[in-house]
């Protein structure tokens, strides 16, 4: 309990010291910190001034939406399912599942609504259905579909972000998750297997790192000093209780047992070999060029977690776990100057060097991503991912059956494409081959097809 009160006592101090600092004019947030969850594309940033009912499936419900978005009332919602089937390999072959994501939320602008300058405060839930199809009959580690954990209502974000120095800072106090701010990228939505979505797995194998759709007390600031870096810093709550289904994302206390991971994140986003680019929109009359190149993003975060809990393969426990994560994309070929359309490729790595409570010490993903590869579907995007999981010797040998062998790596290979029907709908035929599920070679490599689905409503 000590550890943790010294840990809230310092994020409270942090988030009002800042909060104190200024109270700054509302600006729009800065995508390198303003990161969520959502796949990509499906987010939609309502700019101030107006609301696009094109971009949203529901509309903009007869203006009354349009409306409140300009009071201060933000309402979104979005929607993701996945069938796919194990069609041979695995523990138990030719059966298939479906599985569903649907989260609603609302954003309150406080500035427009009591005059806060700069206050934000958001809450959201979210629901979840399926049965996993890794877990029955695949066997592997990796899920091979990220809409698996948490099969059922969830209360999940409730929390104040105060925006300062102009937007440069955001500073956020509540209940949230550390895969809301920390260790994700866009590129990673695209896969459907959760070793690449949302966060690099290793980093929640190894240690308590609090991801969607499980929120815990916890403090951050994101900080954006120049368009080319940003550093984020958070700590968030850990206990046994924070991926209990049971709940249903209402128990909110802190008990004597409870810790802290710490988390510290440093980024940097650069454009390479930049040439003029027209900002004029196309049939406007031309303006002055800015400088547009080949984007990248670049980061390292560290994770330090104090809590009495962390379980040895062999017996006892560790009162703490510690690591990093890696992670650079970058867009390598440019149909044209300053086009979003191309290909980007990117690697990730988490290392946790714990094998006595890590399940997976080493990580590495490789992807590559191309948009509008084929004519006419300049909003497609084409993937190829790699996953390589490597397995601690102490976690191998707790899970070895007699006359089986001692587990070593889990490989998965991932091929698809993503149809953007329109701007608030995808659709993403996937296959996935994973090479020796559960690291042993006793289980025989699985191959999953299947397909995802999202709408903004």
């Amino acid at each position: 309990m000590k550890n943790l009160r010294r840990a809230t006592i310092a994020a409270v101090s942090i988030t009002v010291v800042a909060a104190s600092t200024s109270f700054a004019q509302d600006a729009i947030p800065l995508s390198r910190t303003n990161r969520t969850i959502l796949q990509p594309e499906m987010e939609v940033q309502v700019q101030p001034g107006g609301f696009n009912k094109a971009d949203h499936l529901s509309g903009d419900w007869w203006g009354y939406r349009d409306r409140w978005q300009n009071e201060g009332v933000e309402v979104f919602g979005f929607y993701n399912s996945i069938f796919s089937g194990n069609v041979r390999g695995g523990i138990h072959p030719r059966h298939a599942t479906y599985v569903d994501d649907a989260w609603l939320g609302f954003k309150f602008n406080l500035e427009k609504l009591v005059g806060w300058r700069g206050g934000l405060f958001v809450v959201s839930g979210i629901n979840r259905n399926g049965d996993d199809l890794t877990t029955k009959y695949i066997g592997s580690i990796f899920s091979t579909q990220q809409s698996v954990g948490g099969q059922r209502p969830f209360l999940y974000q409730v929390f104040l972000e105060q925006k300062l120095l102009e937007g440069r800072l955001r500073a956020k106090l509540g209940r949230f998750s550390a895969s809301d701010d920390f260790n994700g990228s866009p590129l990673y939505g695209y896969s459907v297997n959760n070793g690449i979505d949302g966060d690099i797995r290793n980093v929640l194998f190894d240690t308590r790192f609090s991801a969607y759709p499980f929120a815990v007390w916890a403090a951050a600031l994101l900080y954006d000093p120049t368009p080319e870096f940003n550093a984020k810093f958070g700590l968030f709550q850990t206990s046994s209780r924070m991926f209990e289904n049971d709940d249903n994302g209402l128990n909110w206390g802190i008990e004597g047992r409870d810790g802290y991971t710490a988390i510290i994140q440093i980024g940097w986003s650069p454009q390479f070999f930049m040439s003029p680019v027209s900002s004029a929109p196309t049939g406007k009359e031309s303006s002055a060029p800015v400088m547009k190149g080949l984007p990248g993003h670049y980061w390292i975060g560290f994770t330090y977690s104090d809590w009495e809990g962390y379980r040895r393969f062999a017996g006892g426990f560790e009162d703490r776990s510690y690591g990093f994560y890696v992670h650079g994309d970058q867009m390598i070929y440019q149909e044209a100057p300053g086009s979003d359309q191309g290909l980007t490729a990117f690697v990730a790595s988490g290392y946790y060097p714990q094998s006595e409570i890590a399940i997976v010490p080493f990580q590495v993903n490789l992807g590559l991503n191309y948009k509008g590869l084929f004519p006419g579907r300049d909003r497609d995007h084409t993937m190829l991912h790699f996953i390589y999981g490597d397995l601690s010797r102490d976690y191998a040998r707790s899970l070895r059956k007699p006359g089986g062998h001692l587990a070593e790596a889990e490989k998965v290979i991932e091929v698809a494409h993503r149809f953007q029907l329109t701007p608030w709908s995808y659709f993403q035929p996937d296959i996935q081959y994973v090479i020796d599920p559960g690291g042993t070679g006793d289980i025989p490599n699985a191959l999953v097809i299947g397909a995802q689905m999202g709408f903004t409503f």
